[in-house]
């Protein structure tokens, strides 16, 4: 990764239940999308609950970012709907 690389705070939604997650990214975010220090990735490969991590969630949240950084901010986390 290089240096502009952050893990950022993200809201997956599966049906009826949703995960957070940190996830890294390869850009800068802004400090109240990142995850705090030390933060955990918030799942395991395959996901949790019947819920399946998508195979591109970095190019998804990476895409979230480009496209809807404000409204992503004024979430607080990035939302991504599987």
């Amino acid at each position: 990764m290089n240096g502009n690389s952050h893990r950022v705070r993200v809201q997956l939604q599966c049906r009826d239940h949703s995960h957070e997650l940190c996830v890294t990214v390869g850009r800068g975010v802004p400090p109240s999308l990142r995850c705090e220090a030390g933060q955990e990735p918030g799942y395991r490969n395959g996901g949790g609950g019947g819920c399946s991590v998508p195979r591109d969630l970095v190019e998804q949240v990476s895409r979230q970012l480009r496209d809807s950084l404000q409204e992503c901010v004024r979430r607080g986390y990035v939302l991504i709907r599987n």
